[in-house]
């Protein structure tokens, strides 16, 4: 058998099509493992150190389909480089994207390179961090991460391969706070910052990058010569012990010519339309890229090749603000969203056949900034009671302090100020529309979060539900991750710094969520199967009060003013 040169794979919660729930990608946040669980309780003669029961997220993270260990579905950024290499003259036999349960079979002597696609390999995202307690348990996105790699180092041991086992996308920057895992998993290195679509540009250098690691050309830093590549030895100590990583960056950022078209299927029938944001919220490192849009033929072109190849019906629309398709930040005054660009690229992915579109991500401010723009492109996109539309929009806090020092533009053309009126508005309009947003919050900003801001956020989740009781969304509380322009701030410990208030935020954010959401509109807002849709449903409203009372729980371990805040919003703010 001759092995491929390039192996190209990602972990199981990567690879999952989550039964084609909604947002239940975000599952592979929960916690799976409690390694300090006691041994004595009875919960541990139970489920041993499982926290989220393994039976039940394996069920819901079903594994993709595949052809002889071949995956039929990758992640976008993954579709990105094997695009690239193709482009670049690597014949197809020599590029696979493999499924992770068959990744052994791949790895031989012929294999030079095996690249892995991670998001979140430590479980350090704010999701993560926050379901976990800062890291005291292990999330499924860590267990099964590291279940990738003991497969592919068994394979290189028993296959006789020297392959260079390199780690890429938008999560290794976590590689940096636990290196220890770099000696584990036996990685060559670690590029930093996105692979290819979400995530270091390595898409636009393609071969050049391949081809040097092949040749040896990033063993150590050569300032003598020229190369786009910085390599980076870097040296942790950790207590008595001392790692060695080699970090890998690359900085040149590809024009949209560069940028490859993806030549097989993608995850949830992801595409990309635009690189970069130019909100320039400082906890954020996609504002640092630069601003480039690919034109609607080339949306389309990608859009077929998910409907050809993968069958799909689908098309989940990426983009870090999609508000800000078509405009230029520097000249267009406050951000004002270019309708008639948006309105033709929606009338484009419309026009491939597909049943459903929607897009990843957008800021409330340019939703409402032009009246028309949600009413046109909702016909547009064919929104209705049954055809509703989910996109992800920060709500970051309600205190305007906050957002006027962190992330003033992102409320551009509107005022800091106005905050609290265009998270109202910005409801009720994407409500009126059949859109329902999910918001994400911070938690510890910058470890600059007073007392009265977590109290303003509180108050301005219940000031929503008693002004429009009838509104749709989620919110999900993020703990603050030192990224961005914020890169050398501290993580917020959520685990041995939660004060009342923050843990006051967290439980308001679960309440809103099962009262408002999963009791009101989760079964609502299915596509599909019924009969799914209500198991789900029904599963959802299940577990969905476990939060609430995990939290009423740890208030009562940790004392008076954390049950103070608890009972306070129970009966203020419920």
């Amino acid at each position: 058998m001759k092995y491929p040169k390039v192996v190209l794979t990602a972990d199981r919660t990567l690879m999952s099509p989550y039964r084609g729930i909604s947002l239940a990608s975000f599952f592979g946040c929960a916690p799976a493992i409690d390694p300090n669980r006691s041994h004595d309780t009875l919960l541990y003669k139970i489920l041993r150190n499982q926290v989220t029961p393994r039976l039940l997220f394996d069920f819901i993270c079903n594994p993709i389909s595949n052809h002889n260990g071949i995956a039929d579905y990758a992640p976008y950024g993954l579709r990105k480089v094997e695009a690239s290499l193709v482009r670049d003259g690597y014949s197809r036999e020599d590029v696979v994207v493999a499924h992770p349960d068959y990744v052994e079979k791949f790895i031989g002597p012929e294999t030079e390179i095996v690249g892995t696609y991670e998001m979140d390999p430590l479980g350090m995202g704010p999701v993560t961090m926050t379901f976990t307690y800062g890291r005291k348990q292990i999330s499924y996105d860590e267990f099964y991460n590291k279940d990738l790699h003991m497969k592919i180092n068994r394979a290189k041991e028993k296959n006789g391969s020297k392959a260079k086992v390199i780690a890429g996308a938008s999560g290794t920057w976590q590689y940096n706070y636990d290196p220890a895992k770099i000696e584990e998993y036996g990685l060559y290195g670690v590029v930093e910052g996105d692979l290819g679509g979400i995530g270091p540009e390595i898409d636009g250098a393609g071969s050049k990058f391949f081809d040097a690691l092949i040749n040896n050309e990033l063993e150590t830093a050569n300032p003598f010569k020229k190369n786009p590549f910085k390599v980076e030895i870097k040296e942790f100590e950790r207590g008595d012990n001392t790692y060695h990583g080699r970090f890998i960056h690359y900085w040149n950022e590809p024009t949209v010519d560069e940028i490859p078209t993806i030549i097989n299927p993608s995850m949830h029938g992801m595409i990309e339309v635009m690189r970069g944001c130019g909100r320039g919220c400082k906890f954020c490192d996609v504002t640092l890229r630069p601003l480039r849009y690919y034109p609607v033929e080339k949306v389309v072109k990608e859009i077929e090749i998910n409907m050809k190849y993968g069958g799909l019906k689908n098309a989940w629309v990426h983009s870090d603000d999609i508000f800000v398709y078509g405009l230029n930040p520097r000249t267009t005054k406050n951000m004002q969203p270019n309708r008639e660009a948006l309105e033709e690229l929606f009338s484009g992915i419309m026009s491939t056949g597909i049943e459903h579109t929607n897009p990843t991500h957008g800021t409330l401010a340019g939703a409402i900034a032009d009246e028309r723009l949600i009413p046109n492109i909702s016909k547009i996109i064919r929104a209705s009671p049954e055809n509703m539309i989910g996109i992800q929009c920060g709500f970051e806090t309600g205190s305007i302090r906050l957002i006027g020092k962190y992330a003033d533009r992102k409320l551009a053309p509107f005022k800091p100020s106005e905050w609290h009126w265009v998270v109202k508005n910005g409801i009720k309009t994407l409500n009126e529309n059949y859109w329902v947003p999910a918001f994400t919050l911070i938690m510890g900003l910058d470890n600059d979060e007073t007392v009265e801001d977590s109290w303003d956020t509180i108050e301005l989740l219940h000031s929503l539900e008693m002004e429009q009781p009838d509104s749709k969304f989620t919110t999900t509380p993020l703990t603050f991750v030192p990224i961005g322009l914020l890169e050398k701030s501290d993580f917020f410990d959520i685990g041995n710094t939660m004060d009342p208030p923050k843990l006051g935020v967290m439980y308001k954010t679960w309440q809103h969520n099962f009262k408002y959401g999963i009791q009101k509109f989760m079964h609502k807002v299915g596509r599909d199967n019924p009969v799914k849709n209500f198991f789900f449903a029904g599963l959802a409203r299940t577990l969905g009060g476990v939060p609430l009372g995990a939290m009423e729980r740890y208030a009562r371990r940790r004392g008076p003013e954390h049950e103070r805040v608890i009972e306070k919003i129970k009966a203020n703010y419920w």
